[in-house]
């Protein structure tokens, strides 16, 4: 059975890839919207395991709260990657790779392969989990590019100016 591929979703930040990196990888630290959360199990190095409480919306416009359990890897300064140990996509592995692009800006972007276990597992993962996912990870990404950009705007250690049309 052939792997669903999911994204690549992308996103450029007015911001320094040193501070995008330090956020992306403060998983379960600061506060988060929605009932949506992280949480430390364990943690060994740059290796981790957590829980993730992620809000999706399914077909039908069915808006849920799922939890998965991930072992992340980070992978310092420009990659964090994510194995879902359970949860509904058991086995998806994804990363966030961060890229440096010009006038101190980042560009942000996910990929994930999910292998099915059969062919209606296949069906599930193209006709609901793949645009499930990718929706959530544009929602993840604004998020993260406007908490980025108003911090740059603050900090004395990643200065960074904002600029219209950073996206």
């Amino acid at each position: 059975m052939r792997p669903v591929r999911i994204g690549p979703v992308s996103c450029a930040v007015a911001a320094p890839a040193a501070l995008v990196y330090q956020m992306l990888s403060a998983i379960g630290q600061g506060p988060q919207t929605d009932g949506e959360r992280s949480e430390v199990l364990e943690r060994d190095g740059d290796v981790l395991v957590c829980d993730f409480w992620t809000r999706v919306t399914l077909p039908g416009g069915v808006d849920r709260l799922v939890r998965t359990r991930e072992r992340v890897t980070l992978r310092p300064p420009a990659k964090v990657e994510y194995v879902h140990l359970d949860g509904p996509v058991r086995g998806l592995q994804e990363s966030i790779a961060l890229t440096a692009v010009a006038d101190g800006r980042t560009r942000m972007t996910y990929s994930g392969i999910y292998q099915p276990r059969g062919p209606r597992d296949a069906l599930r993962a193209y006709l609901v989990a793949r645009p499930v996912i990718v929706r959530a990870m544009r929602r993840h990404f604004e998020d993260l590019r406007q908490r980025a950009e108003a911090r740059a705007m603050r900090s004395r250690v990643f200065p960074r100016e904002a600029s219209p049309g950073a996206r």
